[in-house]
């Protein structure tokens, strides 16, 4: 990217009617020996790109140096995603801890057949020892429900997501984000009708799985999230795309911490099956805003080839013309681009990016797995320990986010921009902060452990973006797609492995020490530490290529 760092940092898109501009050819351009395919396009009248989604053309005509730095201010300045991930993130954790609770309440009816008097009263303060026992005897059956959700999540994902990266470099990133955005939705809507469903007869949780399918098949956290870092990384330069990271990572908690401060007052309030339809609804918002007011991030990287070196030019014109094949026809399942794929992962390159690159993406994985585990039994291990109520789990969760998110700010803004840290550095810190608070939720006995917790952990958040920010920076801008939906397949298998393995820790270890899997945590995020020392010792190896880029 050759524009400045906040040249397209405005938060909302316009549309604007579709214009004309005269090219005139650059000096530095017209002496160029351009492809003869790409002559008989650029240098007469018209330049035919694939412009929008569904690939049509857009012809520009005659466009000057400032005419073009006009477009791109007027046109292209409005490309933010964190919006509508704040509204995805929202709806998600208004419902997240309400689906779980009915997932529980639905097992002790209508797995054990205990009564409803005592099943209401799970997971409240003051419940009997009776109440308790139960608690303990359905825990562990609802932990194999919410492991198999998580798998049958993450199972078309897994596969899919080999493809996901040609996809989005190909069509484009609002078909996968109005598809995973679209997943969602569904998911919720049909969690309303089992749930309303159980208010009238017994109703087993294991239909919750059937929302689960379209959120696996059509949508998903791998779709959406590559999709997004994408589209992030097409719209920043390489000095703001620690600073869009950072923003992702603040919108997606901020959503988070919405949805969970209202959950317990809105369920409250209502039921769960008017928080289920609150949820579809603000998606389907979100999706309404993406599809009408969200310009393709796509056609700002191909309006700046006019400006590339001529190599830059013919990859890129190779690239809009990949995605159709010789009948005209587009590959949605091309196993060409998996072997691209793999080979831009795995080929040799100079210096030490090729282990940079996995060094970053392991540390990041190994923070996936914690999460993906831990969200399996957390709130198990909370009702265990504490017997929280749906209001007060959703309190901690909405501090608990609150301190992440001005750790978050604060880290960017003091470790960043005052200390002049290195993303690695502060990568290394932030995995420090998680394995301290995880340290001490082990060893949780009251409350106040638990807010300790929080705040031993504030720049937990930070690890995330900074660990994609050390490869983004590393990889040529043409692989980022590659890149980073390899790193969503390996993200989605990631389930197949943490669920089970926490499940089965949290059952054997519920009556002697319930907190134990935060022990193992603390030590996985100590290994991602060391990867990250491990980059740093190869920064120092060659300080001049790494000065700016880490």
């Amino acid at each position: 990217m050759d524009t400045g760092p906040n040249e397209f940092s405005t938060l909302l898109a316009k549309n604007h009617r579709s214009r004309k501009y005269s090219y005139t050819r650059d000096s530095s351009i017209g002496s160029a020996e351009l492809p003869s395919d790409m002559i008989s396009d650029v240098s007469t009248s018209s330049l035919s790109v694939h412009a929008n989604l569904r690939g049509s053309v857009e012809s520009v005509t005659s466009i000057t140096s400032s005419e073009l730095d006009e477009f791109n201010w007027r046109r292209l300045r409005f490309y933010l995603v964190e919006p509508m991930v704040f509204i995805l993130l929202f709806a998600y954790n208004l419902s997240e801890t309400i689906v779980k609770n009915q997932i529980i309440y639905q097992t002790c009816t209508s797995i054990f057949y205990f009564n409803d008097t005592d099943c209401g009263q799970l997971g409240t303060k003051n419940a009997s020892e009776h109440v308790k026992q139960i608690e303990t005897t359905i825990q562990p059956y609802a932990a194999r429900i919410f492991m198999t959700s998580s798998l049958i999540e993450s199972f078309v994902p897994a596969f899919c997501g080999v493809f996901i990266g040609a996809w989005s470099d190909r069509f484009g990133r609002k078909p996968l984000l109005i598809t995973a955005y679209s997943g969602y939705a569904l998911y919720y809507a049909i969690a309303a009708i089992i749930a309303q469903l159980s208010t009238t007869s017994l109703v087993s949780p294991w239909y919750y799985l059937l929302a689960v399918l379209p959120l696996s098949l059509i949508g998903g956290s791998v779709t959406y999230s590559v999709a997004t870092f994408c589209y992030i990384s097409d719209v920043s330069s390489a000095q703001e795309r620690p600073y869009r990271m950072a923003s992702y990572e603040v919108a997606l908690i901020m959503g988070l911490m919405a949805g969970s401060f209202i959950s317990g007052y809105l369920y409250e309030a209502t039921n769960a099956t008017f928080v289920f339809l609150t949820s579809c609804c603000c998606i389907f918002v979100a999706i309404c805003i993406i599809l009408f007011f969200i310009p393709e991030s796509l056609n700002r990287r191909r309006f700046q080839f006019i400006y590339n070196t001529v190599s830059e030019e013919e990859e890129l014109y190779r690239q809009l013309n990949t995605s159709v094949d010789e009948t005209g026809n587009r590959k949605l399942f091309d196993l060409a681009a998996v072997k691209e794929m793999w080979q831009t992962c795995f080929k040799p390159r100079e210096y030490n990016d090729r282990a940079i690159i996995w060094l970053s993406m392991i540390a990041n994985l190994i923070s996936v797995f914690v999460l993906d585990g831990s969200m399996t039994v957390f709130y198990l291990f909370i009702r265990e320990i504490f017997h929280w109520s749906i209001k007060e789990f959703t309190t901690f969760e909405t501090v608990n986010m609150l301190v992440t998110t001005i750790g978050n700010i604060m880290g960017v803004l003091i470790l960043k921009r005052l200390l002049k840290l290195s993303v690695v550095h502060i990568g290394v810190l932030a995995f420090l902060s998680d394995a301290a608070g995880s340290f001490t939720k082990a060893f949780a006995v009251t409350n106040w452990f638990m807010y300790l917790a929080v705040g031993l952990s504030a720049l937990r958040a930070m690890a995330h973006p900074m660990c994609r920010t050390i490869a983004s920076n590393v990889l040529p801008p043409n692989e980022l797609g590659k890149f980073f939906s390899f790193h969503g397949v390996l993200q989605a298998f990631i389930p197949f492995i943490a669920s089970p393995i926490y499940a089965g820790i949290y059952s054997i270890t519920l009556t002697s020490f319930p907190g134990f899997y935060n022990l193992l945590n603390a030590n996985l995020f100590i290994i991602a530490i060391c990867f990250l020392l491990v980059i740093l010792h190869m920064k120092r190896v060659f300080p001049t290529r790494y000065q700016e880029r880490l």
